[in-house]
């Protein structure tokens, strides 16, 4: 048994298809056939169903699956404590960063890797929260840039920022006068919200009191910050946004923006990795870049 061998396993399970996960393991399909058919003779265990489509694994390969995961992500927390302990800013990591904050953060964090003089690779995906922690747990990312708090028990986090909350409400909305509004002046059953997979779906609705929303006949559940500025735009309404999204609204859609009054609803992006990650100076370095 060796660790390519569980590298082939778990492609099979991304992929689900043996040419698929062959390609992304830079090997034949002979190849990597052979090499799972050798590790279930050496286990003495099935691991993948034969003649089933889409691709299935067994009762028992599912947990040599798990087991598989576990064994590849200490490999790699093995790799990268060697880094951490040498001290340079080298080598590759995998960030995520939740989507309603990726238009504000990415750009600057990629100007600013580019232009360092550190040999880091880094490699950025857009995912929500849920999907970002099991990534973490499942050694699928390094890092996550996310706005929740984790469990303390598996996870650490390091704050990055506070970022104010504001509404985004349509000219024809009847709003009071004055610079400040008031959570409960917002009319509820003209309200729109990111889908549920997105946890600023969540703190919106917190500030919200919890409502769902829209009471028309359309009831859309949207995918991204500029989804809602312009659903709001086209078809009235309020949205809730985060206050670094205005940055890319028009002077024109700048006027329909109402800050709440003090004190004023927050969210704290964090830097989130597993509890034992090794490579703290790697955390402060990123930290630090996404932090200017």
């Amino acid at each position: 048994m060796n660790f390519q061998q569980l590298e082939y396993i778990v492609a099979l399970e991304r992929h689900r298809n043996f040419v698929a996960a062959a390609n992304a393991c830079f090997v034949s399909q002979p190849t990597l056939s052979a090499m799972v058919k050798k590790l279930e003779e050496e286990l003495n265990i099935a691991i993948i169903k034969r003649g089933v489509h889409p691709l299935t694994f067994t009762a028992a390969g599912e947990q040599l699956l798990l087991q598989a995961k576990r064994i590849l992500a200490e490999q790699h927390l093995m790799r990268e404590l060697s880094k951490e302990i040498a001290g340079a800013i080298t080598g590759e990591i995998r960030l995520s960063v939740i989507p309603s904050l990726a238009a504000t953060v990415i750009p600057p964090l990629v100007q600013h890797i580019e232009a360092s003089g550190h040999d880091l690779r880094v490699y950025i995906s857009e995912m929500p929260t849920e999907k970002a922690l099991h990534a973490l747990l499942n050694g699928l990312v390094d890092m996550a840039v996310l706005a929740t708090r984790s469990d303390e028990q598996h996870f650490c986090s390091w704050p990055l920022f506070e970022e104010e909350i504001v509404a985004y409400v349509s000219p024809l909305e009847k709003m009071p006068k004055g610079k400040y509004i008031q959570p409960d002046h917002l009319d509820q059953s003209q309200q729109w919200f990111l889908s549920e997979e997105h946890c600023f779906r969540d703190q919106a609705l917190e500030i919200c009191s919890r409502n769902s929303g829209l009471n028309g006949k359309v009831h859309y559940n949207a995918g991204s910050i500029l989804s809602l500025v312009q659903l709001v735009d086209y078809n009235g309404g309020i949205t809730l946004i985060p206050s670094a999204a205005t940055a890319f609204l028009s002077k024109e859609q700048k006027s329909n923006i109402r800050e709440f009054a003090p004190p004023a609803p927050t969210r704290l992006v964090q830097l989130t990795t597993l509890a034992d990650y090794p490579r703290k100076k790697i955390v402060a370095y990123l930290s630090e870049l996404m932090c200017r």
